[in-house]
Order: structure tokens, then C-alpha cells, then sequence
């Protein structure tokens, strides 16, 4: 059983000194005029976040709000290999004995934050639907979990720590539902893949797929030929994402291969940090209006996190392993012995093109400004989608920008009218 107790962010003194000492010292390049957003943050914007991170944020006033707004546990989790790793998690419990658990996975640039506007909207009952018990852990190198140290830590030991890490109580780890977008869609599909038992319903608002090429998918590719994928607004979807894969993910490409390069910049510099990360927090939301303070509370959670900024960079690297066979191992979930593939070697491409058992149910929500977006009838391919939905506002940080549409997309998906209601055995929300 894991090791669970309370949790407050405390951030030591001198870090903030040496933060301190680094913004008062830092140096900025020039930039061409009329450049704009072109080639990355303007000059004159990252002055000014610099100049207000540096004589007006407080981040004790930042980390005094989240201790007194979240309810933050940490869980040691032993991980073969890696010894005993000391993971953080925001849990919020409805009151509800009904209630369902919500496991909700962040990915980068994002962290726990994410969840905290959809938090009141899911675990407080205001009669329009399931409430909800929701687990918002930091992934492994991310925000206030702990850091590993050596490679190949990569999806497979993800996965294992976070089932545990919600079932704190040890009867909720085969009833959740698992909600996640950018690096927790992938997650949350590993489980689904590999830990069925564990869930029976995932909601996703990222969804990549590999696209059904005929030599891969020749029946998908033939029924698409007679349906509506390749309508003028599906056109626009491929054209979006095919541009985002030439012109916008070099981010990707540079953590994927050289994250310890890049991670010399984001750990020494705060203002390279502030640019890496406030670059995407701009182009991948729609029109979201963040505030100085919302950027520079994300930035500060990287800056300060356990690991370091380096070490979230690196879930790019361990998740684009070259594809290997893959053996059989026997490994314990925490209640039984069960028999899982052996992931080590499990690359990206290997979970973009799994399908997950008939048996746990999938809802997709696309939402306008998403960065990789495909016709509806593509994300079938994941599994047994029994919900689409597409909404025309929110971006990549749906769960910040727009709470209100995803917590009522999940709520519907689990409501009494829903396709999975009563799919999470004894917690129907009610």
C-alpha cells in the first residue's frame, strides 16, 4: 500500500534569492523589426513579464493561495528499479459516497494547475449531473514529484504510478475515470491499453492518430472514401495539423533529441524559461487572455519544481525509444498478480497505433484551436468511442481556457443520459 501524507508547497528561501539575483541580471537579444509573434515572443513582452516577475510577483503570496485552495497529498511509490519515488497529487474528495474518482493527467507545458478550475465544477453537487472524487497528480519529473535519475523512465513507469497514486484508498483503483489531454492522452491510453481493469471510462481532449493509410487501416481508408472525412471543414482539420507538424513543432523535435542540451538554457536562465514555455502558452490556446499572473505562476512551478525544468522536458526523449519486441513480464497493480507487456522499449508510435479493449469506453472532445486535429471518424481508431463532441472555442489548455464546456462534456459522458453511466462499478455519481 502506498505511503501517503499531507502536502504544502514550500519553496526555500534561497531559490527565491537566486531567482531573484537572475532576473536583476539578466540580458536580452534584440529582434527584428516588425517581427511581431513571427519568430517567438516579442522583445518588448518578455521585458515586461521579466520586469514584473522580478518587482511585482510574490510567489510566496502564489504558493500560500494553492496551499490554502488545493488539497495536496504526497505518495511514495516504489517502482522497479527506481527505488521509492515521493509523488505529488492534489486530491479533492465531493463528500459524495457515490462519487466517481477522476484521475486527471497533465502534460507539458501544463502541471496540477490545470485541474484547479475544474475542480468546483466537478466535485461540487449542484444537481446538473455526476460529482466526481478528482486526483490530479504531478507526473514524474514534473512540478512537486519527485525526479528520476536514470533512463528508460518512461510510459510503463508512468502508468504504474498513477493508478496507485489515485487509488489512494485501494477500493477506487479499478473504478476511475481517466481524464487527460496532451501527454495525458497518451497516458491515459497506455493504461487503457495495458491496465483495463483499472478503467472502464477515459475522456480525452487531445487525440493524435496515426491516419488510416490503406496499407495500415485498409478498411478505415475505404470507408473513409465513401463517408464525409474529406468535406471542405475535415480538409481544414488535416491542413491545421499538417502545419503544425512542419512549422510549429520544432519544440518537440529539439526535446525529443537533445533535451539536455535545451535543459541548460531552461534550467539556468529563468527568462529562457519564460520564453520556451509563454511561446506555447500564446500560440496554442484561442485567444485566451492570460493574465501576468497565470503566466508567471506556470513558468514559476517549472522554475521551482523538484526535478527541474530539465527533467520534464525529458518524457520527449524516453517516449520516442525505437520500437522493439516486446516481452512478458509479471509486475504487482498493488492488489494482484497480473500478467502486462513489458514496456520499456514502448515507443509513441506504438500507442498512437494500439487499439485499446472493446470494454473501456472512450469520449473525445475536440475543441477549436487543438494542435493536432483529424475528422471524428479517425479517432475510432483508438477504441470503443461511444462520445465526439467538437466545440467551436478552447485550444491545446482546454481545461484552463475553457472548464466550464470540457467538466460538462465529462459530466455528460457520465450522466444518467450518458454512454458510460454506470460503467464505473458502485459510483454513479448520484
Amino acid at each position: 500500500m502506498a505511503s501517503v501524507a499531507p502536502y504544502k508547497i514550500h519553496v526555500p528561501d534561497e531559490k527565491l534569492q537566486q531567482l531573484r539575483h537572475k532576473l536583476d541580471h539578466a540580458t536580452f537579444p534584440d529582434e527584428l523589426d516588425a517581427s511581431g509573434w513571427d519568430m517567438g515572443v516579442p522583445l518588448d513582452e518578455v521585458k515586461r513579464l521579466v520586469a514584473i516577475w522580478r518587482d511585482q510577483f510574490d510567489w510566496r503570496i502564489q504558493e500560500a493561495r494553492l496551499n490554502h485552495d488545493l488539497k495536496q497529498i504526497s505518495v511514495q511509490i516504489a517502482v522497479d528499479g527506481f527505488g521509492n519515488l515521493d509523488m505529488h497529487a492534489v486530491h479533492h474528495k465531493s463528500g459524495n459516497s457515490k462519487a466517481i474518482p477522476l484521475l486527471f493527467i497533465h502534460g507539458w507545458p501544463g502541471s496540477f494547475l490545470e485541474a484547479t478550475k475544474l475542480i468546483p465544477l466537478l466535485t461540487e453537487n449542484e444537481g446538473n449531473g455526476p460529482v466526481f472524487d478528482v486526483v490530479a497528480p504531478s507526473l514524474p519529473n514534473f512540478g512537486f514529484s519527485q525526479g528520476v535519475k536514470t533512463v528508460c523512465f518512461n510510459l510503463q513507469h508512468t502508468i504504474l504510478y498513477l493508478p496507485r497514486s489515485e487509488g489512494v484508498r485501494a477500493s477506487t483503483v479499478c473504478r476511475v475515470l481517466v481524464q487527460g489531454g496532451d501527454w495525458g492522452s497518451m497516458i491515459a491510453r497506455t493504461i487503457s491499453q495495458f491496465y483495463p481493469q483499472h478503467v472502464q471510462a477515459i475522456h480525452l481532449n487531445f487525440i493524435p492518430v496515426i491516419p488510416p493509410y490503406p496499407w495500415r487501416s485498409p478498411y478505415q481508408f475505404c470507408k473513409s472514401l465513401i463517408s464525409v472525412p474529406f468535406s471542405a471543414k475535415d480538409r481544414s482539420l488535416i491542413a491545421q495539423t499538417v502545419g503544425y507538424f512542419t512549422r510549429d513543432n520544432a519544440y518537440m523535435k529539439q526535446q525529443e533529441t537533445r533535451p539536455q542540451t535545451l535543459g541548460y538554457g531552461l534550467h539556468d536562465s529563468p527568462v529562457g524559461l519564460l520564453a520556451w514555455i509563454c511561446d506555447k502558452m500564446h500560440s496554442w490556446s484561442d485567444d485566451y487572455h492570460w493574465t501576468d499572473e497565470e503566466i508567471l505562476t506556470w513558468v514559476s512551478v517549472y522554475y521551482f519544481s523538484t526535478a527541474g525544468p530539465t527533467a520534464s522536458a525529458r518524457i520527449y526523449f524516453e517516449a520516442s525509444a525505437p520500437k522493439r519486441e516486446l516481452g512478458e513480464s509479471t509486475m504487482d497493480d498493488g492488489s494482484s498478480k497480473i500478467q502486462t507487456p513489458d514496456l520499456r522499449y514502448m515507443s509513441l508510435e506504438q500507442v498512437l497505433g494500439a487499439r485499446a479493449p472493446s470494454k473501456v469506453l472512450f469520449a473525445v472532445a475536440q475543441f477549436r484551436k487543438e494542435l493536432i486535429m483529424f475528422p471524428m471518424s479517425w479517432h475510432r481508431s483508438i477504441g470503443n468511442v461511444v462520445q465526439e463532441h467538437e466545440y467551436n472555442s478552447g485550444g491545446h489548455f482546454a481545461a484552463w481556457e475553457v472548464p466550464n464546456l470540457l467538466a460538462a462534456d465529462i459530466k455528460q459522458f457520465l450522466g444518467k443520459a450518458g454512454p458510460a453511466f454506470g460503467i464505473v462499478a458502485d459510483r454513479n455519481g448520484y
